[in-house]
């Protein structure tokens, strides 16, 4: 009963802010371009992150490994895809193996321009662009999920028939 679209919203929204838990950094050390959109913005970082968030609702709630690891993993590396798309100064998409930044050649989205100040119209947009792609996440992971369930072959009453040798 995990797929109610306010819950998963709620999950899918959440995981894929891991990402930017570097901006804790950034605030303390008042230097958000050298502490934002570093390692923790690399497809590969997001494998060892999202094994930790399956291990860890596993361990708490006993339930599926695979589908938490696999839930955490999109919400991740859609938001590291998204801020590759992100107009600025790119994204270390395979630290640690290169520490050399990566953008796309075209600009999909805004991004949230901290020089603007907390509130401005443009950060809404930001984050209606972001909730679409969360939808986008939540529905591909229940297609996944429905297409993991066995489909019956036969119907209730044609195997009861068969059992009473009709």
């Amino acid at each position: 009963h995990l797929w109610r679209l306010p819950l998963q919203l709620a999950l899918v929204s959440g995981l894929s802010l891991l990402p930017d838990l570097d901006v804790l950094l950034a605030v303390a050390y008042n230097d958000m371009q050298k502490y934002h959109n570093n390692f923790s913005h690399s497809l590969i970082f997001g494998i060892p992150a999202s094994l930790a968030v399956a291990g860890l609702f596993y361990a708490l709630y006993r339930s599926r490994f695979g589908m938490w690891f696999l839930v955490a993993l999109l919400s991740y590396e859609f938001h590291v895809i998204m801020d590759f798309f992100t107009g600025g100064r790119g994204v270390m998409l395979f630290w640690p193996l290169s520490q050399e930044r990566f953008s796309a050649p075209i600009v999909l989205f805004y991004g949230v321009q901290w020089g603007q100040g907390w509130f401005t119209i443009l950060h809404v947009w930001t984050f209606l662009t972001e909730a679409l792609f969360s939808i986008l996440l939540i529905f591909s992971v229940i297609l996944i999920e429905k297409r993991r369930k066995p489909k019956q072959a036969f119907s209730r009453p044609v195997i009861e028939a068969k059992k009473k040798n009709i």
